[in-house]
């Protein structure tokens, strides 16, 4: 801005007549029944000339202009609707939208009224119009108009200006009365508001519009997102299953004698193709979770069964050469209402983590307490441990710790396991939190379902509703 336009304004004076007062009320409640910008700066020059009585005190044309940084001056934006002001513009030779008096026209009085903060007056009309326009061709506006003296006041807003006010009329100076003067400078004062509120109400109103209109096209390019990584998982997800089939039967099943160092290629074929696989599987999971397209049936379960058939499962397939100690505290514990296979997904993702991160001769306990409302299963191992800095980075998507503790396993992971299990434990009416009392402490995994009484079940269809309510009208697929 023009550094000279950050004088404070010096004050007007408030009108003090009741006839002002009631005269500045209909102003304001006029200016507040819209404050769209482009309906408040009309109402503003043309209600002004109704509030001074336009016929009866002489009054013809309004004038607003206001600073206009980028044309690098005050540029004029309304001008009242009379057949004076017709006139003047009939025979401009610049269209009226496009006069802006720029910042260094300091002799012009719009301008000077900016520097100053007090009002002026003029019976010569090249003085608010000059430049850009000629005096010759100001003359003409002028005679052509048939004014003959325009006072030019400062509109500021919080303390700073932001324009200025022309009012026009067919009277000289002199026959100004101070009751006019009064009502002209509590009209400035209340302008200066108006405008600014409209122009913040505007600005809003079409930032807001532009965000609705980037955000929809952000959700249609999730969409496609989601849809690409759904299509491409199932197409990737085939094959790679193939290859782990044929490896695995070239290992185990083989009618040829394999050499020692061929067994070793397969092996690491078969490593990679199940990391691959596992891979393809949680992004596809995210997917689903993240576009809703899930479907939650929840049914009793018993949560120790479950792990019991998870420990044989993950110990003859993976814990065995690890001498990995499973440790399940069996204990009366009710069954808890949840989906059986999400509810083994996150068990198998808890494990798995626990395995990753515990060294050979370890131990992976699981416990199990309930108020009667819900359950809560703890998986606790004796690994690595997590540092409290790191807790707070835990169950967000691609949360790997990398960093803070090296992984026993050097399996590796996608960083989203823990991600899926939040969201599935969530969408079953759940919690899931982590806690460790630091590195080379362990961790424990810890998380709460509802218990399966009667009113749940009394209320079963309802849970599912609930569950899938995410689901964003698309069709819910299993996982």
């Amino acid at each position: 801005m023009f550094n000279l336009f950050n004088k404070q304004s010096k004050s007007l004076g408030i009108p003090q007549k009741k006839e002002s007062l009631e005269s500045l009320w209909r102003l304001t409640k006029i200016l507040m029944e819209n404050l769209e910008f482009e309906d408040v700066i009309y109402k503003v020059v043309n209600s002004l000339l109704t509030e001074l009585g336009y016929l009866k005190s002489g009054y013809r044309i309004v004038v607003l202009s206001l600073i206009d940084e980028k044309a690098g001056g005050l540029r004029r934006i309304a001008l009242s609707e009379t057949a004076e002001a017709r006139r003047a513009t009939s025979v401009s030779t610049i269209p009226f939208e496009k006069i802006v008096i720029p910042f260094s026209a300091t002799n012009n009085l719009g301008i000077k009224v900016l520097l100053t903060g007090r009002p002026e007056v003029t019976s010569y009309w090249p003085d608010i119009l000059s430049p850009p326009l000629s005096k010759e061709a100001a003359l003409t506006n002028q005679k052509s108009a048939g004014i003959q003296t325009s006072m030019v006041y400062p509109v500021f807003s919080r303390g700073k200006p932001i324009g200025s006010l022309i009012f026009s009329m067919v009277k000289e100076y002199k026959e100004v009365t101070e009751e006019e003067k009064d009502l002209l400078s509590g009209f400035t004062d209340l302008i200066g508001l108006a405008v600014e509120n409209s122009m913040l109400f505007t600005t809003l109103r079409r930032t807001t519009a532009q965000l609705e209109v980037a955000n929809q096209k952000l959700k249609e390019l999730d969409r496609l997102k989601d849809d690409f990584v759904s299509i491409a998982s199932h197409e990737l997800r085939t094959p790679m299953t193939a290859i782990r089939s044929y490896v695995w039967m070239a290992l185990n099943r083989s009618d040829v004698p394999l050499s020692q160092k061929v067994e070793k290629y397969l092996a690491r074929i078969l490593i990679s193709t199940e990391r691959l696989i596992n891979l393809v599987n949680d992004m596809l999971n995210v997917s689903r979770i993240e576009s809703g397209r899930i479907e939650i049936n929840p049914e009793p379960v018993d949560l120790i069964k479950l792990v019991k058939d998870i420990v044989d499962e993950v110990y003859y397939s993976k814990s065995a050469e690890q001498t990995i100690q499973f440790v399940i505290l069996e204990k009366p514990t009710p069954q808890v209402f949840a989906d059986p296979e999400k509810l083994r997904q996150v068990l198998l993702n808890l494990v798995g983590n626990s395995l990753k991160f515990t060294p050979p001769g370890g131990k992976i306990i699981f416990d199990f307490f309930s108020d009667g409302q819900t359950v809560e299963t703890s998986v606790k191992d004796s690994g690595v441990g997590i540092s409290k800095e790191d807790l707070s980075r835990l169950f967000q998507k691609f949360g790997r710790l990398d960093n803070s503790y090296v992984a026993i396993s050097s399996s590796g992971g996608t960083g989203l396991g823990l991600y899926i299990s939040k969201a599935l434990i969530d969408l079953m009416h759940g919690k899931i939190w982590a806690s460790s009392e630091g590195l080379d402490k362990g961790a424990t995994f810890t998380f709460s379902l509802p218990v399966a009484n009667r009113d749940i079940l009394e209320h079963q269809e309802e849970f599912k509703i609930t569950a899938k309510g995410q689901a964003k009208g698309l069709e819910p697929v299993a996982i």
